[in-house]
């Protein structure tokens, strides 16, 4: 089968991003963005501009509170299988914990109810088919730190970018783990890993892809080492002379035990393991002559820090404790760029919850601290890929002070894709938050978080009128149409977009469309679509409000404005409309040559033919205005004189004045009326039969 043939249509459009794009200036004309130094950039993943990305938190979709919205809701929350709520935090006290202690909190099987009505639950159904989003990022649901150094003594969930293992989805999160009363703090441990399972499986099935939210350059205190049951050992590399270098090579480093890796997580799975392995028997042998009283998930999690030990640190092995006390030297030391010798020799700051792992590949004296932390990550990665997970994204991707550099990210993901191409999946998408090295992870990743909330909202009291928004449409620009920007409003640890912006939740709909109508990643918050001004806490029992009556944040029409994100989703979606992906465009100009503050006004086009006029109503008044089709435009969208044509507003889907000839549309231009409560008009260009 050809290439083409096995490349969908709105794949082929999405390729048109390798040749140069175009970008406007003032004056509306366009220029030639600077060719790529080819040779230095990871293909881009093309599927990543075809996503509409829904970020939600696990424990506080679906939670409630039993006195709290209609009878219904109230009846649904009595009846709740939830965790019990439990506080930790250890020399703290929390004055609001009666209140924290209302909150039942929402698990992995909530959100796989078939239910699409938002009162009911946030489910995968409900993302699919209410929302239009056809990508749903999970934030971290992994076993977490709640106790030690949290930030707030109200943090009852504590912090979870600082996992405590990466392996397992919390047992706060499975129904069968709350009814048997065990978690993942239990002797014999319950995970969620099914639950996920399940969930991954119907998003599958309804078109919808899952992102798992991850920080790699720290563990959060008290890490459990958990491992895979078949491991090359970094000390069998340093015993066989192995050059580092050849890890680069995964084809010829392939391990077949990776394709579908297992985990060591249960005292059985390690006595089958010794029984077909030499190696781990006598590895096994040796941990029990050190620590001879280990037994059960100890003794499982203990032998995994022993074979992650380099073997000039197993002498110096705890027999009991965590992954900073057992192996110290996977942590950056106190001056950072030098693994830690001993517990409590770590580098630290003000992010008292975590513990920054040794990441300094530069530091040549130390290479195989380097691999070993590089080779466990990358572990991670491919286990929930070979689960079914279809991408990651990556919180605060570099950092000077652990050294996680985008030349470690480079060979992380692409051994990860390796081994999902091995397993005959598609190519993961990889989403990162950066800050300080954006033009390297731009040859790496494949979408970027880039400051396009503060961009776009000024929330410092800009006026946020035409000139604004194509300033921040621009400000993508300089990645070379490489990466995706992901185009959002609000993020979790940001304010709501009714915050400091002037918006309302229908215009704050309008600018979010504005950035669904480019070549991004557009991304929605929970409880964005119903108008959510709520700042939603995810450190502490907590509940989307949006959802339920009397709560002080819902909106009467909560249903109207998720529908209007639902139709301009939908049409972005649509490959009819697929001009809106491209990165060709052209900002339109009225006919005396100026500019509209009140309408954001662009063409779109894609490499084959196909236009859309996009107009924003920035703000709630009545606005009209002519805008001019210059010559060199004409001439990129292929209007030709002699044709009539006709324009169809996708968001409404009726023809929008009379058919007229590409010669009229040349001379006269293009007049545009949109009322105060009508957000945007996107305009295909059609020909009239």
């Amino acid at each position: 089968m050809s290439l083409l043939r096995r490349v969908s249509p709105l794949a082929l459009l999405l390729l048109s991003p390798l040749a140069p794009a175009c970008s406007a200036s003032d004056d509306g004309a366009t220029t030639a963005a600077p060719e790529l130094n080819a040779p230095d950039y990871a293909p881009v993943n093309l599927e990543a501009g075809s996503l509409v990305l829904y970020e939600a938190q696990v424990r506080t979709a679906n939670a409630c509170r039993a006195d709290v919205g209609t009878p219904e809701q109230r009846d649904a929350c009595a009846r709740k299988v939830a965790p019990p709520p439990i506080y930790r935090a250890e020399g703290m006290s929390c004055p609001n914990r009666a209140e924290l202690d209302k909150v039942k909190l929402g698990t992995l099987d909530d959100m796989t109810e078939d239910t699409a009505d938002f009162r009911k639950g946030i489910t995968v159904r409900y993302v699919k088919e209410k929302v239009g989003a056809n990508a749903l990022w999970l934030m971290p649901l992994f076993p977490n730190n709640d106790r030690w150094n949290i930030p707030d003594a109200c943090d009852n969930l504590g912090s979870p970018y600082a996992v405590r293992d990466y392996f397992h989805a919390s047992g706060t999160l499975s129904r069968a783990c709350i009814r048997a009363g065990r978690d993942e703090y239990s002797e014999s441990p319950c995970w969620a890993n099914n639950e996920l399972d399940r969930l991954v499986a119907d998003a599958h099935a309804r078109g919808t892809k899952v992102l798992l939210d991850v920080a790699l350059n720290h563990f959060g205190h008290n890490y459990l080492p958990y491992d895979l049951e078949d491991v090359v050992l970094d000390g069998d590399r340093i015993g066989g002379g192995e050059d580092l270098a050849a890890l680069w090579n995964h084809e010829h480093t392939f391990d077949e035990s990776l394709v579908h890796p297992a985990v060591l997580d249960t005292p059985d799975a390690l006595k089958r393991l010794v029984l077909r392995s030499d190696k781990d028997k006598n590895l096994l042998a040796g941990l029990k002559t050190r620590c001879p009283d280990l037994s059960g998930d100890a003794l499982v999690r203990t032998f995994a820090a022993y074979r992650l030990a380099l073997p000039h640190e197993r002498s110096q092995l705890a027999c009991s404790g965590y992954l900073e006390q057992q192996v110290p030297g996977f942590y950056a030391g106190a001056n950072h760029v030098d693994p830690s010798t001993h517990f409590g020799d770590n580098f630290t700051n003000d992010w008292r919850d975590v513990k920054f792992l040794f990441h300094h590949e530069e530091n040549g004296a130390h290479q195989w601290e380097h691999a070993r932390d590089r080779e466990y990550l990358f572990r991670i990665l491919n286990y929930w890929t070979s689960r079914g997970v279809d991408g990651f994204r990556f919180d605060h991707t570099t950092d000077y002070n652990g050294g996680m550099g985008s030349n470690e990210w480079k060979y992380l993901l692409g051994k990860v894709s390796f081994y999902a191409q091995k397993r005959g999946q598609a190519r993961p998408v990889y989403l990162a938050e950066e800050f300080s090295d954006q033009e390297e992870m731009n040859k790496v990743v494949d979408i970027l978080t880039e400051g396009y909330v503060h961009d776009m909202t000024g929330r410092e009291g800009v006026t946020k009128n035409t000139s604004h928004v194509e300033g921040a449409l621009e400000n993508m620009s300089r990645f070379h149409d490489r990466a995706f920007v992901m185009s959002a409003l609000e993020t979790h640890d940001e304010k709501r977009l009714l915050d400091d912006t002037g918006f309302d939740p229908w215009t704050g709909a309008g600018f979010w469309g504005i950035g669904a109508t480019t070549r991004s990643t557009p991304m929605m918050l929970m409880g964005q679509e119903l108008g959510s001004g709520y700042g939603l806490g995810f450190k502490r029992s907590d509940f989307l409000r949006a959802r339920f009556a009397g709560s002080g944040d819902g909106m009467p029409n909560a249903e109207q404005l998720g529908a209007y994100y639902t139709r301009m989703n939908n049409a972005r979606l649509d490959p009819a409309n697929r001009a809106l992906l491209s990165p060709n465009h052209w900002y339109l100009r009225t006919r005396d040559g100026g500019v509209d503050q009140r309408i954001f006004a662009q063409v779109k086009w894609s490499n084959d033919a196909n236009v859309m006029f996009v107009f924003h109503n920035l703000w709630t008044e009545d606005v009209s205005q002519a805008y001019a089709i210059p010559g060199e435009l004409a001439g990129k969208i292929s209007l030709d004189g002699g044709t009539r044509y006709r324009f169809v507003d996708v968001l409404s889907g009726s023809q929008q004045g009379e058919c007229k000839s590409g010669s009229d549309l040349k001379s006269n231009g293009l007049y545009v009326a949109l009322s105060a409560g009508t957000r945007a008009q996107w305009l295909r260009l059609e020909t009239c039969n």
